[in-house]
């Protein structure tokens, strides 16, 4: 799930860079600072997490830190907007904003539940929860 949505916020950051289409106001590309916040966070969010499929040891934690700064700072934002905005906003720009918030929220509570779950402390502190899955990927018979 990191992985994807990370990989999809690169490329939107790519995108609005990178693309010619007249109808992407200048307004709405992102500035440098705003290019390597977000390029940051999302790389962090994908390292950590490719890291922690490979079972390095502090990954999970690395993962669990990266999540929390990328979905809070997206959450932030939404809130922040919402809350700033008040009756400025257009109608149909608020159910949105809250849609963003609620999945960032759930997307933090997802990352905390599964890292920090026994099974994940098990399996990064070097055993298995599941005796028949080995480390090489092979099944025991």
């Amino acid at each position: 799930m990191n992985i994807l949505v990370a990989a999809i916020s690169v490329a939107a950051v790519a995108f609005l860079l990178l693309s010619s289409n007249p109808n992407i106001p200048e307004s709405i590309r992102p500035g440098l600072s705003t290019t390597l916040l977000a390029l940051g966070t999302a790389g962090l969010l994908i390292l950590a997490s490719v890291l922690a499929l490979f079972r390095v040891q502090f990954a999970h934690w690395l993962m669990l830190a990266a999540a929390l700064i990328f979905f809070g700072i997206l959450g932030f934002q939404s809130l922040t907007l919402l809350v700033s905005s008040g009756a400025s906003l257009p109608a149909e720009a608020a159910p949105k904003l809250w849609a963003n918030v609620i999945r960032n929220t759930l997307g933090i509570a997802i990352n905390t539940w599964a890292l920090l779950s026994a099974k994940t402390s098990v399996l990064f502190l070097g055993g298995c929860p599941n005796q028949s899955f080995k480390a090489d990927g092979s099944a025991a018979a």
